[in-house]
């Protein structure tokens, strides 16, 4: 039972983002996420994408002081390399852990550290933000709010006030159902409502979306019903050729040996269908249990009008006794 506690996945480096802050911009970290230095001017978060196995793309962010040590820091991470595991524990000390444990400190989630770039990433690729600065509004956005209401918003919520211009822009002109509405939402929620049960919730759906786990979902179960259509499609033609094999086979029979009709149709399909193996083995793979149910779909017309007649000419239909 030893496998049962070694390691079930790898987790791969799928990319490595730098971004330079300055103090005063909407996306500066806080004091408590910088850990030190914390009368820095300026700072670069290196976000780091990671995979692993087959779950979805995470991503965990670390706050440098210098552009030297974010670029050797994206050279020591190169993209497709593995990592460990343990490069994300807070800490293997089993008496700060067990501090830890006592004060309830909320392990694997820190999402205003590790998860939040997902939806700047989504609002960047989607034209909300500027491609090459995560916290300047797009000129699109910039455009659709005239200037009387980016003063508002900026007397309102301070430094926040981009979050709250772009989910008013992608409210006003997206899809509700679309990553990018989602992303707005969960920061808006976040950082401006810091309503935390209403951001997890937009969160997860971001999640859903961003990784196309409804869309690769949906197209499984497309898949599936398309193979199931295509699978009773070829299991109704075969049939139907086995049935129409046996009709012929029957006739063979026959005509070879006219006495043999006067055995039945059991024994006479039995040795129709020895016939028909012979002639296509590949389709009697299957089907060669159901030859008296081929028998009577034939009889009864199922197999169609045609095979129905060339029935009835071996084994005509009795009229019913008269009872005086």
């Amino acid at each position: 039972m030893h496998e049962l506690r070694r390691p079930t996945r790898k987790t791969i480096i799928q990319n490595v983002n730098i971004n330079h802050l300055r103090r005063g911009d909407a996306f500066f970290p806080s004091a408590h996420q910088m850990r030190g230095n914390e009368a820095a001017d300026e700072v670069w978060m290196v976000y780091l994408h990671y995979r692993t196995g087959l779950k979805p793309v995470e991503v965990t962010s670390t706050i440098l002081f210098s552009e030297f040590e974010a670029d050797e820091y994206k050279k020591q991470h190169p993209v497709g390399s593995e990592i460990s595991e343990l490069s994300f524990s807070i800490t293997r000390d089993k008496d700060i852990f067990h501090e830890l444990i006592k004060k309830g400190f909320p392990f694997e989630i820190d999402a205003g550290d590790r998860e939040s770039p997902l939806a700047f990433d989504v609002l960047k690729n989607s034209g909300i933000y500027d491609k090459n600065k995560v916290d300047v509004l797009s000129r699109e956005v910039i455009e659709f709010l005239d200037n009387r209401k980016m003063e508002e918003l900026k007397e309102r919520f301070g430094e926040n006030w981009q979050v709250v211009a772009a989910f008013e822009f992608c409210w006003l002109n997206l899809p509700h159902s679309s990553p990018a509405f989602v992303a707005a939402s969960y920061q808006y929620h976040y950082y401006i409502t810091e309503d935390d049960f209403s951001a997890g919730f937009h969160w997860r759906d971001l999640e859903i979306l961003a990784h196309q786990v409804e869309a690769e979902a949906q197209k499984a179960i497309e898949t599936r019903k398309k193979a199931g259509e295509s699978g009773s499609r070829r299991s109704s033609q075969a049939r139907e050729a086995r049935r129409a094999a046996l009709m012929d086979a029957l006739e063979d029979v026959a005509q070879r040996n006219p006495d043999v009709v006067k055995l039945g149709i059991a024994s006479v399909a039995e040795l129709a269908l020895n016939r028909a193996i012979e002639a296509d083995f590949l389709l009697w793979r299957q089907g060669r249990g159901q030859v008296m149910e081929y028998v009577g779909e034939i009889r009864r017309g199922e197999a169609g009008e045609d095979l129905k007649a060339r029935y009835e000419a071996l084994y005509p239909a009795k009229p019913p006794k008269r009872f005086d």
